[in-house]
């Protein structure tokens, strides 16, 4: 064939404001402030803790112990755990995860005593100027076992925007952009409209553009919450992947050693002024599709499904397009993960990649 085939190998109470002689319009006695909102729904607030990642969720139903959070919080995550009302870590098992969506749906492996849930609220209500309230627990000084959470206001910037972060990041379609604070550690916890009510599922910010953040809207995650509860896995084979083009793959982010930095800037760079494009695999979870398509680090994905697959957003529109449980034809090449003489940097390989099953 020309291509070997593969071997084994992330109230306000009112106030009055004198300006030049006017004087502010009241806030209504009845709307409460984003302290208030705070206190109510920090309880259900919880902390995702990872064997290498932190992240934030909510409970959003407090009868069968299920939280929402960010599909990247929990990628390649083991052993997780979460804080709920500064109480003691306790284990949750991940029952589905969509990485083209960024939502995952984990659940307490045993019951909580008062445990609190968040209601939905419609998001399709948001308007442009509205307060929300984001909470969450950012990355801090502290322990993170005695971290509590914490809360950001801000007014909505666009009630309903496409998102796309990066090249390898998904294209969210429904995100609300708003200036409520959002740092690392936010992700999957709640933005609440002034009714307390979830509108949003904090996901990411903007490092372009001073003050703005996104949200994924909440009437776009409700929909697919049953199929993730279900353990429907087909858009997660189990990889962690980066565009050959991010000029983050060669970051400390990835490789905290500066040698490998370098070596990986002039794998990239070599990459590309070949013209090749793809995605390149940073890890596979043991005993997923990816590891039984015997994926690995150090392969670059070219195509899938003979489709080019340049970004993950390009990776996305095959696997929604696809059936659980298809088999899906990859090529790519080999990197630096060609370590011995039977494959050579830049030789080509192809396999097959079973995409999960329904509820699998």
């Amino acid at each position: 064939m020309g291509v070997k085939a593969k071997s084994a190998v992330a109230g306000a109470s009112a106030v009055l404001v004198a300006l030049g002689g006017t004087t502010a319009v009241a806030v209504p006695a009845d709307d409460p402030s984003p302290q208030e909102i705070f206190e109510e729904a920090a309880p259900a607030t919880v902390h995702v803790i990872g064997n290498s990642a932190l992240g934030s969720g909510f409970v959003y139903d407090a009868d069968e112990g299920l939280i929402l959070t960010n599909a990247h919080v929990v990628e390649g995550q083991g052993a997780l755990k979460v804080v709920i009302d500064d109480k003691e870590p306790v284990p949750v098992r991940l029952l589905g995860s969509d990485p083209c969506e960024d939502l995952a749906v984990v659940k307490l492996t045993s019951p909580q005593d008062d445990l609190k849930e968040l209601e939905f609220g419609d998001s399709g209500d948001v308007k442009a100027a509205d307060t929300v309230t984001a909470l969450g627990y950012p990355t801090s000084l502290t322990d993170y076992a005695t971290q509590k959470p914490v809360y950001t206001s801000g007014s909505v910037q666009s009630p309903d925007v496409p998102a796309d972060l990066s090249v390898s990041y998904p294209h969210l379609p429904a995100t609300i952009q708003h200036s409520a604070t959002l740092n690392h550690g936010n992700s999957g916890g709640p933005l609440l409209n002034t009714d307390g009510k979830v509108v949003g599922i904090n996901t990411l910010g903007n490092s372009e553009a001073q003050g703005q953040y996104y949200s994924i809207a909440g009437d776009h995650a409700k929909p697919l919450l049953d199929g993730l509860v279900a353990g429907d896995r087909k858009n997660d084979p189990g990889w962690e992947l980066v565009s050959l083009e991010d000029p983050a793959l060669s970051s400390a982010y990835y490789f905290p050693d500066l040698q490998d930095q370098r070596y990986v800037l002039d794998m990239q760079n070599q990459l590309l002024d070949e013209g090749v494009t793809g995605l390149f695999v940073m890890s596979t979870a043991t005993n997923s599709a990816a590891d039984k398509a015997k994926l690995e680090e150090g392969d670059v994905i070219t195509s899938v499904k003979d489709v080019p697959v340049r970004t993950v957003g390009d990776l996305c529109d095959v696997l929604q397009s696809a059936a659980p449980g298809e088999k899906l034809p990859l090529a790519g090449i080999y990197t630096y993960n060609a370590a011995t003489p039977k494959y050579a940097f830049g030789e080509a390989w192809s396999t097959d990649l079973a995409l999960p099953g329904k509820g699998s």
